[in-house]
């Protein structure tokens, strides 16, 4: 039986939150340890806070005078056996040194710096404000009620846009909290939806959650982070990063808009939160809710395979009902030159504003792309501004004030008189429309509306954004356009037009999801219009009606697009019918990149059964903040341990400190 208590002599594994599998230490003189606790110890020359993970058992292949103490006990402080699997767990399925995943856990150093939290433990009131259900809503809440104290299980909840899943896993919520210690975790994809979610928390329970995210101060995220290890925080509300707090009595997590690619972690340890949520569950053996109308594809999946149970609402919530969709056929209904210069929305779609308005409803135009225009070029030799330090192209913001920005590094610069290629002096063509265009258009065709444009270029603060939806819900706006930060979980009462000025955009993707996010994206967008009693209208503007997506989208048929895609997917043994790991090798030096590149390629686990590798190719974004990039991607069956193979390979490479590799499990950025 594996040893979990120590003491004076007995040597110990002290994991760090740093790129490390942990270092080893000797227990001093009047020290109790077990795994688990948290401990202060040198490192070098200065002192380190790291957690005991286990017993040194293999003979020492060093002099024990080399080995040194451990400081002291952080009192107070301790990690659960679950959340030490957990951890181990990560680390090996994504391939990272614990340490990096320990440091999610432990947050930053600060929250030991003093032993008492000024987060109040907090007791809900179950029955502060308890909305009536609808007769599937209360089947659902059953159903999934039933699952709490009942060990490890995945549900997940599959509600049309509208249909009231939110008051569903609240009630679900509800039930846990009863049991007095009880700890629910809820994660949402983005900051972006905290707002609005906290308003229906508060008028659900009658008090607020403790929240988690990157816009939380260090302050509060100290305090927050010490409620939540001594359970004083019964309910957590967070982004994918709230997964990895050391959570004193876990009971329930809630993962909504689980098919959001925001969940996967693209920086540092790269993971998909969504997998890792429930990977958590089953390490705590507790429940999981997986929520989303529109679910992914592995997820329906697992449904089918009856890893995963499900319940789903098929009808809007009162009521409401499901907005019409029309696909409106851009290359018959090009807009015509206006006064202001090119137009980008059709004119059956500018009947519609102008009908809505008249009518004092609210319309939203969606266009997933920021700035004013993707592209510069020069009317007279066709040169294309680009990016120095990446092979991008610049996007133009501002028309007034151009100025050119990189959305990958950030490097920005006023747009030049003269074309450096040519000489020729303002010759500069200004390519496709962005938010700022579509903004610009509104605001010279309705000049009366009250106009909101919502990107994360425009919008640099939560409070802003939480003032901008708020008057939006309150009907302030009149007319709102938006990137992604407004197609997910918002409910605005009025509005009753969506209209998507261009439907492909998502098509263009080298993503093997392309089609999947598009008609997620679409569905979702499509899914903020007619939410009350006013029945909503959706306008997607597209040069490819016919597309099979665009036609699962207009007749609401999910069925018939998850029966095609999975049929492709399986064609191709793509995700879920295989696993993919990616090696994204980078450098600064081609030289020493294609070397290595090379030499991976020798090693290449090719001729085995089950395995296909493909690479090295250059990245689709090769040069990137000033380095180059390869891609490496191998394809196993889902039998294999993909893991194994892509560590043996790896460990026969000597790769140098000029060469950065990262390795992705289950890849979804291709970039």
């Amino acid at each position: 039986m594996e040893k979990t208590e120590f003491s004076c002599g007995d040597i110990v594994k002290v994991v760090l939150p740093l790129a490390s599998d942990g270092y080893d230490y000797i227990v001093p003189e009047n020290l109790e340890l077990c795994v688990g606790d948290f401990v202060r110890v040198p490192l070098r020359n200065k002192e380190e806070v790291g957690v005991v993970f286990s017993e040194k058992k293999e003979p020492l292949d060093y002099d024990i005078s080399r080995v040194r103490k451990i400081i002291s006990k952080v009192k107070n402080y301790k990690l659960l056996p679950t959340q030490i699997e957990f951890v181990l767990r990560v680390a090996d399925y994504n391939l990272t040194q614990v340490g990096n995943v320990l440091k999610m856990v432990m947050g930053f150093d600060e929250v030991f710096s003093s032993t008492i939290p000024r987060v109040k433990k907090t007791n809900y009131n179950p029955t502060y404000v308890s909305p009536e259900l609808s007769p599937e809503q209360k089947n659902a809440v059953g159903v999934l009620s039933k699952k709490l104290g009942a060990g490890f299980s995945v549900s997940l909840l599959d509600g049309i846009t509208g249909s009231g899943k939110t008051e569903v896993y609240f009630n679900v919520i509800n039930e846990a909290l009863k049991k007095p210690e009880a700890q629910v975790l809820i994660m949402l994809p983005e900051i972006s939806l905290t707002g609005q979610f906290l308003s229906k928390f508060k008028d659900r329970f009658g008090i607020l959650p403790v929240l988690w995210h990157s816009s939380v101060t260090k302050a509060q995220r100290r305090d927050n982070w010490k409620a939540i290890i001594s359970g004083d925080a019964r309910v957590i509300v967070g982004t994918r990063s709230s997964l990895f707090l050391p959570y004193k009595n876990l009971s329930l997590i809630v993962l909504d808009e689980e098919h959001d690619g925001s969940y996967k972690q693209e920086e540092g340890v790269i993971y998909q939160g969504r997998d890792m949520a429930v990977l958590k569950s089953m390490v705590d053996k507790i429940p999981i809710i997986l929520a989303s109308a529109t679910p992914s594809i592995e997820t329906i999946n697992n449904v089918n395979l009856g890893k995963y149970s499900v319940v789903k609402l098929t009808s809007r919530f009162g009521s409401a009902v499901m907005p019409d969709v029309e696909l409106i056929d851009m290359r018959q209904n090009q807009p015509a030159k206006e006064s202001w210069g090119k137009a980008w929305l059709s004119s059956i779609l500018v009947k519609q504003i102008e009908e809505k308005l008249s009518a004092k409803e609210q319309v939203m135009l969606y266009i997933n792309r920021r700035g004013y225009a993707p592209l510069v070029l020069c009317g007279k030799c066709g040169h294309r501004i680009q990016c120095p330090n990446c092979n991008v192209y610049l996007t133009a913001h501002n028309k007034d004030d151009t100025r050119c920005c990189c959305h990958h590094c950030g490097y920005s610069m006023r747009l030049p008189k003269v074309c450096p290629k040519c000489q020729a002096e303002d010759s500069w063509t200004l390519c496709g429309p962005g938010i700022e265009r579509i903004e610009e258009e509104v605001k010279n065709r309705f000049p009366t509306a009250s106009v909101e444009t919502i990107s994360s270029d425009i919008i640099t603060s939560q409070t802003r954004l939480n003032e901008i939806i708020s008057k939006i819900a309150k009907s302030e706006v009149d007319i709102i356009i938006g990137t992604q930060i407004l197609v997910k979980g918002h409910h605005f009462p009025n509005l009753t037009l969506v209209g998507v000025v261009d439907g492909d955009m998502s098509f263009s993707s080298s993503d093997l999801r392309a089609n999947e996010n598009t008609f997620q994206l679409l569905t979702q967008v499509s899914g903020r219009a007619g939410r009350d009693v006013k029945k909503g209208n959706v306008v997607i503007q597209t040069y490819n009606p016919e597309n099979s997506v665009m036609q699962a989208i207009k007749n609401n048929d999910r069925e018939a697009f998850v029966k095609q895609e999975l049929i492709d997917r399986q064609n191709a043994m793509m995700p879920p019918f295989s696993k993919l790991g990616a090696l994204i090798l980078s450098s600064k030096n081609k030289l020493a990149l294609e070397n290595v590149c090379a030499k991976l390629r020798q090693k290449m686990p090719v001729g085995l059964d089950n395995i296909q590798v493909y690479g090295p190719i250059d990245s689709p974004l090769s040069y990137l903040k000033n380095n180059y990039r390869k891609r490496f991607l191998l394809v196993v069956d889902r039998k294999i341990k993909i893991q194994d193979i892509l560590k043996r390979w790896v460990s026969m490479v000597n790769i140098p400190s000029s060469v950065k590799l990262k390795v992705d499990i289950d890849p979804y950025n291709f970039m």
